[in-house]
């Protein structure tokens, strides 16, 4: 937003302002009815100008600010979809068939250990820069950063057909991109695990009326983020659910893993590990 020129506009209407009491002065002045009656016409003119250009600015502020917002989580593609349909998402609570994903860095904390702080900050910065970027060609959103992981989701807040796709097809651009750093000595991460699930899930604005965030909800969010604890115990890149597995259709060489039980539930749901290029 170009404060120099929001301020320049606030100025122009403060003068219509003064022009309008202008008007209204010179009417009382005279005594010629004619012109009183003109000159009211020409204020009440100035004060529909001018509150025009108040709601005008105040749309363009809201809205600016609405896009500085989204800019953080989405594509500037799906940032712009939105600010055109805002009816296309219900932020107050929604049920969405989506896919999760979790990320985050391999051995990072013995990594962290070994570095100055402001060292440990820039290689964060410079590794999520990198994801995020990956995440949003792929039509996803960041959901949160988490330390020296971060969640994504596909599927929401607009709705994406093939949103496992997307997410698997995220998943092994994320490990080329780390590839290619490393390669270019960019980076001092060794490696990373990855964490998919797809079904339903809740998404909407949570949190209190101070706070609240966009954010996603449900079973799916917790096994994903089991997947990611499985492919750090396996030492796995890419680890997915069984949806997410069946909603690929045999287009990735997988490995059945053993099945992930989340506390408090009986049921377990099958795991396969993604087969990386250039990984064992």
């Amino acid at each position: 937003m170009d404060l120099s020129v929001i301020q320049a506009i606030e100025l122009a209407i403060a003068h219509e302002l003064e022009a309008r009491k202008s008007y209204l002065a010179l009417a009382e002045d005279t005594d010629d009815l004619e012109l009183q009656h003109l000159l009211r016409e020409i204020a009440a003119e100035e004060a529909g100008h001018e509150a025009s250009l108040r709601s005008r600015l105040r749309l363009y502020q809201q809205r600016t600010m609405l896009r500085e917002t989204l800019s953080r989580y989405v594509s500037p593609a799906m940032c712009e979809e939105i600010l055109k349909n805002p009816e296309s998402i219900q932020l107050g609570g929604q049920r969405r068939h989506l896919t999760v994903l979790f990320a985050d860095i391999s051995g990072f904390t013995s990594l962290s250990e070994k570095m100055a702080p402001e060292a440990v900050v820039e290689m964060l910065n410079t590794f999520f820069t990198q994801m995020v970027d990956l995440i949003f060609e792929h039509q996803g959103t960041l959901d949160k950063f988490l330390g020296d992981g971060l969640m994504a989701v596909f599927g929401a807040p607009l709705e994406l057909p093939q949103a496992a796709g997307q997410a698997v097809a995220c998943s092994l651009a994320m490990h080329r991109r780390l590839k290619e750093m490393k390669a270019a000595g960019k980076t001092p991460i060794q490696g990373m695990r990855i964490g998919i699930n797809t079904g339903e899930a809740i998404m909407g604005n949570i949190g209190s009326e101070k706070r609240m965030d966009f954010t996603i909800i449900g079973d799916v969010v917790n096994v994903a983020s089991r997947l990611l604890e499985l492919a750090r115990d396996l030492e796995a890149e890419i680890m997915m659910g069984e949806t997410t597995y069946k909603e690929m259709a045999g287009r990735l060489e997988v490995i059945p893993g053993p099945q992930v039980v989340l506390r408090g539930r009986e049921e377990p749901t099958r795991s396969y590990r993604v087969m990386v290029a250039g990984t064992p």
